[in-house]
Parts: C-alpha cells; sequence; structure tokens
C-alpha cells in the first residue's frame, strides 16, 4: 500500500480512502464540535510496516524540535503510533491512561516523567488538540519539558498546540460545527460518537 506522504489535501484525502480510513456521515468528537467526516485511524495503524514507512519520512523534521528523551501518548489511540514513532527517534516509550472516575489522564504501570526530560508527545488524530493540552500542565508539574507534538493526521488547521509545533505525516480539514452552528441537513441524520473519549 502507499507509503509516499501526501502534499495537498487532496492526496490526503486519496491516500486516508485507499486504506479505508474516511468515513462520511453525522460524528459527534471529543471536543462537543460535530462534522459529515471521522478519520478512522484504526485502519491507518493497523498497517504498522506501513505506518513505520510514513513516521521514518517525519524523522529529521522530529528531531528538529531539539533532544527528545520520551515519548508520550494518551491512550488508547495514541499508544501505538507512540510505540513506533519511539522506535524511530529511538526514546523512551510511554503512555497516560484516563481514570475512569475522575475522567482524567494520568500515568500508571511505574511510568515516571524525571526532571528536565524532554518529552514528545504523539497522537494518531488531532482535531482540537485537547487530549494533548491536558497533558501539558502534568508534563510541567513532574518537571518535564515538552519538545512538541507528533500526530499522523492533523485535522487542526494549525502549525502548533498551544504554544507547542506540532510535526505530522499528514494535514487535512474537514468542516467541523459546534452545537449551536449545526447546518439542518446535518442535524437530520442521526449523530453517532465514534471515539472512546468521554464527552462533557
Amino acid at each position: 500500500m502507499r507509503t509516499d506522504l501526501p502534499t495537498t489535501q487532496d492526496e490526503t484525502i486519496e491516500l486516508l480512502k485507499d486504506y479505508g480510513a474516511v468515513e462520511e456521515g453525522h460524528f459527534l468528537l471529543a471536543s462537543g464540535n460535530h462534522s459529515n467526516f471521522y478519520v478512522k485511524k484504526g485502519k491507518l495503524v493497523q498497517h504498522p510496516f506501513e505506518l513505520q514507512k510514513m513516521i521514518e519520512q517525519r524523522v529529521d523534521a522530529m528531531q528538529a524540535l531539539g533532544p527528545i528523551d520520551v515519548v508520550l501518548s494518551p491512550a488508547m489511540g495514541g499508544v501505538p503510533v507512540g510505540q513506533q514513532v519511539g522506535l524511530a527517534v529511538h526514546a523512551r516509550t510511554i503512555y497516560a491512561e484516563r481514570n475512569a472516575e475522575t475522567n482524567e489522564l494520568e500515568l500508571k504501570r511505574g511510568f515516571e516523567i524525571e526532571k528536565g526530560e524532554r518529552i514528545l508527545l504523539v497522537e494518531d488524530v488531532i482535531t482540537t488538540g485537547g487530549t494533548l493540552v491536558e497533558l501539558f500542565d502534568f508534563i510541567e508539574s513532574q518537571g518535564g519539558e515538552i519538545a512538541g507534538v507528533f500526530v499522523v493526521v492533523n485535522r487542526s488547521g494549525k502549525k502548533t498546540v498551544g504554544n507547542y509545533p506540532v510535526v505530522s505525516c499528514m494535514e487535512v480539514q474537514f468542516p467541523v460545527y459546534a452545537p449551536d452552528e449545526l447546518p439542518d441537513w446535518l442535524a437530520e441524520i442521526p449523530a453517532v460518537r465514534p471515539g472512546t473519549k468521554r464527552v462533557e
């Protein structure tokens, strides 16, 4: 399957369709916003050989962020990508899990961030980057430093999350609507919540 990275939005959509990684309908995103497109990132990450080829093409861009001591991903979607990024940049790789009672991300399984370590945050797909923002204060409270963000598919239309630079394999922007700004044609379609993060 194709592993060369797309350079335009049309090429990105074509690549995602080749992997069966784009679905059309009415989706309630983790941000609380709505979209008529959803990137099914699992369709990409189930091909680790091809995904590794894509990630390797962005290693220089990640290394340009400076030293990377730790790769940190939020569970669950970011975990397989984080493992592959850690392999590509030769960094210790850990992940944060969501506490079922508090709905907050935390480190378990003996994972730690040591003072002064530089952290690369890794996700599969971002739209607002809200899940990663949740980790900013936690990392800093542990004495870590954020080097930047890596994501396979950047839907945000931005080059940063917070003040931190984003490196991505591909960028694509699909329309996103606030709950009170839904177009009539989309409101007529029953909304589906495709992810696992609780929408407040």
